[in-house]
């Protein structure tokens, strides 16, 4: 794709040559002189003067001294403009439609148009949309309905009854509808409870690798993945829980049953929200964090359990001086027990 037409793709101005040919993306480090990168994080700025790139997508024209021999593309958001790009210059290739002689379609299943590779499965009255792609293993169970330009990666599961939006995907090993975990504790031991509700997922999500959306405990209820949101590796969503719109769970993060997220909350690695909690939208929680109560809409919190973002920084700032008195304490304190006179035997 030639540099203009580019620009003009991406909404970009253009300060250099237009007729410069891309054949590809690449990082600052590795680009060639047929690549496209981008600068969106000032650490890496000692890079691009020194950058292959043909191209480099920017906020704003460098200053002289640091300006790279490349065609530049200026731009509000350098790495949207990059992940829009990497597609255009990068199409995925999508399979054509068919059933492979080795997959497994119960006869009363509907597969519309879809690609089912060897391996996969669709169960009993199962629905499959129009161009969806089942991968070597995925299983979509009895009752299951997958919408439109699916993808359901190796080994992926939609289980019984629960329901795929359009354009989801799921990564390997990515399971929709399992067993929520639900037990009663009894005096000979715990007691299972049947899981008898559904999972749905909503348009326009990705669900990572190996990451869970259990299905509710009780008829006529659901688990809920809203449009737009992205579940990361290795998350869990417990049964009855609903993550709102456009959520972002990063990797080992999650919701206990019943808890709610609005839309826009941002769950970084390993945060955890306990049952039945409700956090507002646009709400972000820390790194490793443990959510204890409600988290209020456009709310920052963070640590174990969560405060507000501003508490937590200042005990972690308060953590190394408290260390200190404390160590200073007990080093009077055993001073002074040494200098204190011993009482008398009797």
């Amino acid at each position: 794709m030639r540099a203009d037409a580019l620009a003009a793709a991406l909404g970009a101005r253009l300060d250099g040559r237009p007729e410069l040919e891309l054949r590809g993306v690449a990082g600052l480090a590795d680009a060639g002189p047929a690549e496209l990168s981008f600068l969106a994080n000032p650490r890496y700025r000692r890079q691009l003067r020194a950058t292959g790139a043909g191209a480099v997508l920017l906020r704003s024209a460098p200053p002289a001294a640091e300006r790279p021999g490349a065609t530049l593309l200026l731009i509000d958001d350098p790495y949207a403009a990059f992940a829009k790009a990497a597609a255009l210059l990068h199409p995925m290739a999508w399979p054509a439609p068919g059933v492979h002689p080795a997959a497994v379609v119960h006869p009363s299943a509907k597969v519309d148009g879809a690609t089912v590779e060897a391996l996969a499965f669709v169960g009993p009255g199962a629905v499959v949309g129009p161009g969806s792609w089942l991968e070597p293993g995925a299983v979509v169970a009895a009752g299951a309905r997958v919408g439109a330009h699916c993808r359901l990666m190796a080994h992926s599961v939609v289980a019984a009854g629960c329901r795929l939006g359009d354009r989801v995907w799921l990564n390997p090993g990515a399971v929709v509808g399992g067993e929520g975990f639900g037990f009663a504790p009894t005096a000979a031991g715990h007691q299972k409870v049947p899981q008898l509700g559904v999972a749905e997922v909503e348009d326009d999500v990705e669900i990572g690798v190996h990451s869970a959306v259990d299905r509710a405990a009780l008829p006529r209820q659901r688990t809920r993945v809203g449009a737009g949101s992205r579940l990361d590796n290795f998350v869990q969503v417990g049964h009855g829980a609903e993550v709102g719109p456009h959520n972002l769970l990063v990797a080992y993060s999650g919701l206990a049953g019943s808890a709610r997220t609005g839309r826009g909350v941002v769950l970084a690695a390993k945060a955890a929200v306990m049952g039945h909690l409700e956090v507002g939208d646009g709400a972000r929680l820390g790194a490793a964090s443990l959510l204890l109560r409600d988290a209020q809409p456009g709310e920052a919190l963070a640590g174990v359990p969560a405060v507000p973002h501003a508490a937590w920084l200042a005990q972690a700032a308060a953590a190394p001086t408290l260390h200190e008195e404390l160590r200073a304490l007990k080093a009077r304190v055993a001073a002074l027990e040494a200098a204190a006179p011993r009482p008398e035997p009797r």
